[in-house]
């Protein structure tokens, strides 16, 4: 066997214990032990790397990050050299899902052990295993020592859990759940705004450049890492988090886009603008400026729970301000229904005047008259 540890990706001290701790009972010996990272990555993790009697192989000092290429360059080496019958590949970065490929074209059983958090989407179709761990914080204690002393990472089933491993035929996970404490649940009950953004960000550190992601690749890293749960939808969950997220397109959304705090504030100067303006815009303009916002409105209806979010990110309706306030302004261009508890809006096309006049022309016409 040989093991190449992506230091940057998976840095966990007691997650790559576990991870060298399993690799001992999979081969009778192995031949390549190495992690590959900047000095900071390997520092981390360095005393379980001399625990397991692990390589380390630092970065070149230059203006970009080098790990993949020599962790890349050696994993190809030692099964073009040695009689290497299996390859573990310890990061969940896609990076590596050529060498993967490559490496199981040569015939070799190609492993990836991953954090849970940091795994990219549909790994199982490139490895012939993948191993998912998770990372579990122990609740904080309300009460602190007034002296603490640094601890070396240990591994222990308290604070981590294999929580999938997949089989060896057909890639498939098997999800193994651990009960949560109450104490968990609860804290987990009383989440704020801030702290189910910080979530997301966590799971998936890509979105903070505010770029567009694959919203089928969020939501499997948030599932995997039990943020978000297997049932529940994503518009509604994402509906909760203040705004700060915004899914497109508005009828199907596949794409989303994490909003700054700098991105937010001018959001929110912009409400307030539009808020003191609104009184004397009319409101032939500020139909103009919902149908703007929301196109789809001119092809028919659609739910409230998609236009209104798009509404308040665009300023044009306020945080507090209720959806039937803000549409029955307007009974000539919206329509809400059905009555009693609104769930869709729908534009109403005005007539056009010269097609109003020429009605008495056609119905004439029609009889026969001249």
């Amino acid at each position: 066997m040989a093991v190449f540890i992506d230091a940057d990706n998976l840095n966990d001290a007691t997650a790559l214990d576990h991870v060298l701790m399993d690799l001992r009972h999979r081969a009778e010996r192995v031949l390549y032990k190495r992690a590959y990272g900047r000095v900071d990555s390997l520092k981390g993790i360095e005393s379980v790397l001399w625990r397991h009697g692990v390589r380390p192989v630092s970065n070149m000092i230059v203006n970009k990050v080098t790990t993949d290429s020599a962790l890349v360059i050696d994993a190809v080496e030692a099964v073009c050299t040695q009689d290497i019958d299996t390859v573990a590949i310890c990061s969940g970065d896609a990076d590596f899902v050529p060498l993967a490929t490559w490496v199981r074209e040569r015939g070799c059983h190609v492993l990836c052990f991953s954090l849970s958090n940091k795994i990219f989407a549909n790994p199982e179709s490139f490895y012939d295993e993948v191993i998912l761990l998770e990372v579990v914080e122990k609740p904080q204690s309300p009460v602190i020592s007034k002296i603490v002393e640094p601890e070396v990472p240990v591994a222990t089933d308290l604070n981590f859990s294999l929580i999938a491993e997949a089989q060896s035929s057909g890639g498939q996970i098997r999800p193994v759940v651990e009960a949560a404490s109450e104490s968990t649940a609860l804290v987990q009950q009383s989440l704020t705004q801030k702290d189910l953004v910080e979530q997301v960000l966590q799971a998936v550190p890509s979105l903070r450049n505010g770029q567009s992601q694959h919203l089928s690749q969020v939501v499997a890293a948030l599932r995997q890492r039990g943020v978000l749960g297997k049932t529940t939808k994503t518009s509604v969950w994402f509906a909760q988090c203040g705004g700060r997220f915004q899914l497109q397109p508005l009828q199907q959304p596949n794409q989303i886009a994490y909003i700054s705090d700098a991105k937010a504030k001018q959001v929110a100067k912009a409400s307030r603008d539009t808020a003191s303006a609104s009184p004397a815009m009319p409101s032939s303009e500020m139909v103009q400026r919902v149908l703007k916002a929301v196109p789809d409105l001119r092809l028919g209806p659609q739910m409230l729970s998609q236009v209104v979010p798009v509404l308040r990110q665009k300023a044009i309706i306020g945080k507090t301000t209720k959806s039937t306030a803000f549409f029955g302004q307007f009974p000539s261009h919206f329509k809400l229904s059905p009555k009693g508890q609104p769930t869709q809006v729908t534009y109403i096309e005005p007539c056009a005047p010269h097609v109003a006049k020429n009605i008495p022309q056609r119905r004439a016409a029609a009889n026969g008259k001249d």
